[in-house]
């Protein structure tokens, strides 16, 4: 990717990360440009895709949460810190799991984020004799974190995702109306609107040719097998959830795509 666009999916970080930084920096003082520097480094994560974009998010969240230990100023730099602790770690982690094939931590990464606000809120706070305050303050930050990740997706989402995707029309030559075209159009169609997998993968296994081994078959067709759709936790908005589905529909189209292009290599 040039480093142009690097640059401006980079300002786009800053502008979201900045958002927030507005809103706590009576809180973390001078301080706030640095984490919003710091931050903004997780939105190249969207260039590089996984798992190697779980790697930048792991640098940006760690390395803000260092930041926030070597500045620890009252319970609101205290809960962030653990936030991002966690946060970093379980984008760490989720490289090798990543490799694997298990993408759980990234799909409930806002569960680990409030799990690590809510421990650093209750070693760095010091509760008030006014329990409604207490609570008051703790919603606070549960609002915040929550609005951090919402604005993040979004803007990773709408801004991230490139180009619409097509799909490329079946790799052979076929009459319209021919029952073999009709097939293709509709096991593809069931596959890239509603991530139905089989009546792609019994189209493929029953067309190749005899000349095609199986485990070209199976290695043509391993992707669309594996797929595995992320529309988000159970605290995904719907209007966010949306944007999800509209990544995963063009995810889809791509698979389809390449595996288009594996058969006319047939």
């Amino acid at each position: 990717m040039k480093l142009g666009n690097l640059l401006k999916v980079y300002l786009e970080g800053i502008f979201l990360w900045g958002i927030l930084g507005i809103m706590l920096h009576d809180s973390l003082g001078d301080i706030t440009i640095v984490l919003v520097l710091l931050l903004a480094l997780s939105n190249l994560a969207t260039v590089y895709k996984e798992p190697r974009g779980y790697l930048l998010r792991a640098l940006a969240f760690l390395s803000s949460s260092v930041v926030l230990f070597i500045s620890l100023d009252g319970w609101i730099t205290g809960t962030l810190a653990f936030l991002f602790l966690f946060t970093g770690l379980a984008y760490l982690v989720s490289y090798p799991l990543y490799l694997r094939g298990s993408d759980f931590l990234p799909r409930n990464m806002l569960g680990v984020a409030l799990v690590g606000g809510v421990i650093g809120f209750a070693i760095f706070y010091r509760p008030s004799s006014m329990k409604v305050i207490y609570f008051i303050d703790f919603l606070i930050v549960v609002a915040l974190i929550w609005i951090a990740f919402v604005i993040g997706k979004y803007v990773s989402l709408r801004f991230g995702s490139g180009s619409v995707i097509t799909v490329d029309v079946p790799p052979l030559e076929v009459g319209k109306t021919d029952s073999w075209l009709r097939e293709a159009e509709h096991a593809v169609h069931q596959f890239v609107e509603y991530g139905d997998k089989t009546p792609l993968v019994v189209f493929v296994s029953r067309v190749a040719p005899r000349s095609v081994k199986n485990k070209d078959v199976e290695t043509a067709l391993e992707p669309i097998i594996e797929y595995q759709p992320d529309l988000g936790g159970p605290l995904t908005p719907l209007w966010l959830r949306l944007l999800y589905m509209e990544r995963e529909r063009n995810k889809r189209k791509q698979l389809v795509n390449e595996l288009f292009k594996k058969i006319n290599a047939w």
